[in-house]
């Protein structure tokens, strides 16, 4: 393992080599271990060189790890921990009900998830199983309803779409017009949901990421830059919660 130590922070690092890569790429891996991936027989000592000066750049990303990992939002499935949906904090409020169905209820800040008595070692896994299908709903009756109002207002017509469970993307649109969301966008503000319906229905009429692309998001969307650094910024929390076991 490797060791370097920038601004009087030590980090350990690995080196990926890659057959056919023609550039160095840094990726952070946690506060203290870095990942980077180069092109074969790249030099070590090249390879310091250049995470000394993107040293400034690798600070700035582990001040924002710092300030995810400090923040109490979407930590945990218990009494009481604030979960996101619709980009507003809601504290988990668990109640006993004699109904075997299990409900989940918005009232001021509070989340309220009714369920059948259970034993307390079992409510962790009941409460994750129910939420994760709460959430995978509510994606799908939203963003099934901003698609199509969307669609007619950019005046295009989407095939299918799907909510999918994906770790690093948050929509994507297939040249065949299908679209997939992850259904972790409804934690994200409405704005935010919005700005993500739109760039995927852009996609049906500039199917890359070129200027053309953006002036269309731009007439929908004027404030997508401001949403697309709210997914840059925040998108950690809202993978914190509910993974794939």
């Amino acid at each position: 393992m490797n060791t370097i130590t920038l601004n009087n922070h030590q980090l350990t690092y690995h080196i990926r080599y890659q057959k056919n890569r023609k550039t160095l790429q840094i990726k952070i891996i946690s506060s203290t271990h870095l990942e980077v991936t180069a092109p074969n027989r790249f030099p070590k000592t090249n390879i310091e060189d250049i995470i000394y000066k993107k040293s400034s750049w690798i600070m700035k990303q582990l001040l924002h790890r710092a300030a995810i990992n400090e923040n109490p939002i979407n930590k945990s499935i218990r009494h009481g921990a604030p979960l996101l949906y619709q980009g507003k904090s809601y504290n988990l409020v668990f109640t006993t009900t004699e109904s075997n169905a299990c409900t989940i209820h918005l009232q001021d800040n509070q989340m309220i998830i009714s369920m059948p008595r259970i034993s307390p070692e079992q409510i962790t896994s009941y409460v994750e199983s129910f939420l994760k299908l709460w959430y995978r709903e509510m994606a799908s009756n939203i963003l099934t309803d901003r698609t199509a109002l969307w669609a007619t207002k950019i005046n295009v017509k989407p095939q299918r779409i799907t909510i999918k469970e994906q770790k690093t993307r948050w929509g994507s649109c297939s040249s065949k017009g299908n679209i997939n969301y992850n259904w972790r966008i409804v934690m994200a503000p409405p704005e935010v949901i919005d700005y993500l319906v739109i760039h995927e229905l852009c996609h049906l009429r500039v199917p890359n990421h070129s200027a053309l692309f953006w002036q269309e998001v731009y007439t929908f969307s004027p404030k997508f830059k401001q949403h697309r650094t709210w997914l840059k910024h925040n998108g950690a929390i809202l993978m914190n919660i509910l993974q794939k076991s």
